[in-house]
């Protein structure tokens, strides 16, 4: 039996953030949408002597921001009061280490409860939040609430599929 979006509101939520050390968010539900990390390295030029091109080589390596996408609910979320512990200062634990977990639904029920991959990103601290959307009276969609986060390291683990 099919789902439908009108019966089923988290039929596009399929990403789940975790922080396994605790203390900084407190998973509350999916996500709608998740940009992923691009991974760029500088192009280092290097000329020797008399030679007459130049030769690159790999510079700096720097990793690109995540920004995640959720509607928003009653229940206060975590965001707004994670990037005020870097506005207000004072607080030292406000780095962590987060896991984004990607599931797909295979069944008619919903979620099997297996992620098919698994995205592990370390030193994570927030860098901006919307903690709701432009409001529009005439407007139909979601309202939804945005956080950007800075990370300085991920890796992606795919996880096998039971045969």
């Amino acid at each position: 039996m099919a789902r439908a979006a009108s019966s089923d509101p988290y039929l596009s939520f399929r990403y789940h953030l975790s922080d396994p050390a605790g203390g900084n968010l407190d998973p509350v539900a999916g996500f709608m949408s998740v940009t992923t990390p691009e991974i760029s390295v500088e192009v280092a030029p290097y000329r020797e002597g008399v030679m007459r091109w130049t030769q690159k080589y790999p510079g700096v390596q720097s990793v690109s921001e995540i920004q995640l996408v959720k509607g928003t609910f009653r229940r206060e979320s975590d965001f707004f009061s994670w990037v005020l512990r870097i506005v207000n200062g004072g607080v030292a634990e406000y780095r962590t280490d987060v896991q984004i977990a990607e599931f797909h639904i295979t069944d008619e029920f919903g979620i099997n409860g297996a992620p098919s991959r698994i995205m592990r990103c370390r030193e994570v601290w927030p860098s901006g939040t919307k903690p709701m959307s432009d409001k529009d009276a005439n407007a139909s969609e979601v309202s939804t609430q945005s956080l950007v986060m800075q990370i300085e390291e991920f890796d992606i683990e795919i996880v096998p599929t039971a045969a």
